[in-house]
């Protein structure tokens, strides 16, 4: 019995010295007060079994040491592309388009159908000005059915059976001029030899100092139209290779200092910023109305046609002179490009037109 007694009291004891040990770190205190206790103290009954491990303190950790674990998608969870519309999100199914105006019926004018001619390419709208949808694109020469005027500018017709708007200023009762063909000549066996021809002396340009004359401003194009003609009687305000920012700093500066009553305004710009077309028809008309306040005219000269040019093509010239067309106001339009077209025209390189051809725009 004592035996038994005192063999759980070195047990009480051993268990409080390993929890000591496991609060204070003093590992060895308990090491050595395990090897005091006899191998013969401890019977077979009381061992502690592998399966019974000591209780050792529980550390609790605090909320810093714990790790947050990474959010995990099952396949289940998956959301499929039907599903994953963003609050941010706008379908093209809910942008609502702007929607233009319908002309007013006030501003009609009824007629009779009467076939009107097409005197220089414009666009076909659903609508009496150039922010409505374009439908089509009439060439000169091409016929259309007009209906009625909207405010004295525009054209109300019939197109491809629906009610369209055309440019007034580009239609004409009358047909345009057809060409005179030029008759063939039948090649001779031993034609002669053609003369040289005497080269002619280009005069120098006229200075024209009343400011009543005409007044040329333009680029490159304009400035070999003034070296062809030697001035032609008029005054001109011209640099290579100049658009529209030139325009602004420069060319109206020096346009305003002589601009008079009288004066015949002629541009023959955009050829070099064919891009330009809206930022070039609201200045002009801008100054346009400055001018007339004097006692001037102002005119647009179209953009003429381009051969191999690796800064723009005649499809950006015709949609250049489309916007001027259509968004022009006081402004007198020339239109160039239809009249070369019809009758030709030559070229020294992708830009600029030979002697005949300039002294022929002029």
């Amino acid at each position: 019995m004592k035996k038994y007694v005192r063999h759980r009291y070195n047990c009480i004891i051993l268990i409080l010295m390993l929890l000591l040990s496991a609060c204070t770190g003093g590992g060895n205190t308990a090491a050595a007060y395990s090897g005091s206790v006899s191998q013969e103290s401890v019977s077979d009954n009381t061992s502690v079994s592998e399966d019974e491990p000591l209780d050792e303190p529980t550390v609790t950790p605090s909320p810093t040491d714990i790790p947050t674990p990474a959010p995990t998608v099952s396949e289940d969870m998956t959301v499929s592309e039907d599903e994953a519309v963003s609050d941010n999100t706008v379908s093209e199914n809910e942008i609502t388009p702007t929607l233009l105006p319908t002309p007013d019926p006030a501003k009609i004018t009824p007629m009779d159908t009467v076939t009107m001619y097409v005197i220089s390419q414009v666009n076909v709208r659903k609508g009496p000005s150039a922010d409505y949808e374009k439908v089509g694109l009439l060439n000169p020469g091409d016929t259309v059915s007009v209906t009625g005027t909207y405010s004295g500018k525009w054209m109300r017709a019939e197109y491809k059976g629906e009610t369209v708007y055309v440019f007034g200023d580009c239609l004409s009762k009358e047909p345009p001029a057809t060409p005179t063909p030029v008759p063939e000549v039948p090649p001779q066996e031993n034609p002669a030899p053609t003369p040289t021809p005497t080269p002619v002396p280009v005069a120098p340009p006229v200075q024209v100092s009343a400011p009543a004359g005409v007044l040329m401003i333009g680029d490159s194009r304009c400035v070999q139209m003034r070296d062809v003609t030697g001035g032609g009687g008029a005054s001109w305000i011209c640099e290579n290779s100049k658009g529209y920012e030139w325009f602004v700093s420069t060319a109206l500066g020096q346009a305003d200092a002589v601009i008079g009553r009288g004066t015949k305004v002629v541009i023959c710009l955009g050829v070099n910023d064919t891009d330009n077309g809206y930022s070039y028809s609201s200045l002009i008309n801008q100054k346009a109305a400055e001018w007339a306040a004097r006692g001037a005219k102002t005119y647009f000269v179209s953009v003429n046609p381009v051969g191999d040019n690796p800064y723009t093509d005649n499809d950006n010239v015709s949609a250049f002179n489309n916007i001027m067309i259509n968004n022009l106001s006081g402004v007198k339009y020339i239109d160039t490009w239809s009249y070369l077209v019809t009758h030709g025209y030559s070229m020294v390189d992708g830009m600029h037109f030979d002697g005949p051809t300039n002294a022929t725009v002029f």
